[in-house]
């Protein structure tokens, strides 16, 4: 199988009143043939009533795995998105094919809001996409077929999943190459932690950073390499292609 022939499934967790978000979000995964399955977290809206496997409260990544083993997906490439993102530039297939092209086993669409979120992700100037040690578990993430097994399942003791980026963090040291592309950019149009409590989450954080001696996000997060516009390619790109 070819990397571009590999299945590619979209999931998310959505709220009635952001169906039209999920739904604007999933129109270029449908007419791409993806399989698309979000989990209503109150009541299925008809805008993705086909696309909906399951009803009920949660936290958010025990809830995308139960999408997954609905859905029955265990190969392939994989997108976990929120209910609350549009798209400023590209797509997710866009965000897809950019991570195929680029050898990029763990990556995000860059953020062009700056209303929260870690200063990492937020989009740059010259740059098309940068390697990093940092990607965040929200507001959309994908995961890769090489390392998709030891992502997948995600750690449901997490919850919301503050704090797992730590986890794929250590995953670099074992060649897991992680990058935020700047070529694709979300706006996340909610509020953070706007619907559970996010003290809590945060003080699960802070306990997770304190246990690895980190004071703060910012001193352990890193940008390896930066894809300039000029450049044909990234030089990661070429080491991720002859190492995999």
């Amino acid at each position: 199988m070819s990397p571009s022939d590999e299945p590619v499934s979209l999931v998310g967790v959505y709220r009635a009143r952001n169906a039209r978000f999920a739904r604007a979000l999933s129109a270029p995964a449908l007419e791409r043939g993806w399989r698309v399955a979000w989990w209503a977290l109150d009541e299925p809206a008809d805008a993705l009533e086909e696309l909906t496997v399951g009803t009920g409260p949660g936290q958010k990544l025990p809830l995308v795995n139960e999408i997954l083993r609905r859905l029955g997906s265990a190969e392939g490439w994989l997108v976990v998105s929120d209910d609350d993102v549009t798209f400023d530039r590209g797509d997710v297939v866009r965000l897809v094919s950019l991570c195929r092209h680029l050898g990029l086993d763990l990556a995000q669409p860059a953020r062009s809001d700056r209303g929260g979120g870690h200063e990492i992700t937020f989009a740059r100037r010259l740059s098309r996409a940068r390697m990093t040690n940092f990607v965040e578990v929200g507001p959309v993430f994908v995961v890769g077929p090489r390392w998709r097994s030891r992502i997948v399942p995600f750690p449901e003791t997490m919850g919301m999943g503050w704090g797992v980026e730590l986890d794929w963090a250590d995953l670099c040291t074992e060649g897991c190459v992680l990058g935020i592309l700047d070529e694709v950019r979300i706006r996340h149009e909610g509020k953070l932690a706007g619907d559970y409590d996010g003290e809590l989450e945060l003080e699960l954080l802070r306990e997770r950073l304190a246990a690895r001696g980190i004071e703060h996000w910012p001193d352990v997060q890193e940008t390896f390499d930066i894809w300039r516009p000029w450049q044909r390619r990234p030089r990661w790109s070429t080491v991720s292609r002859r190492t995999a």
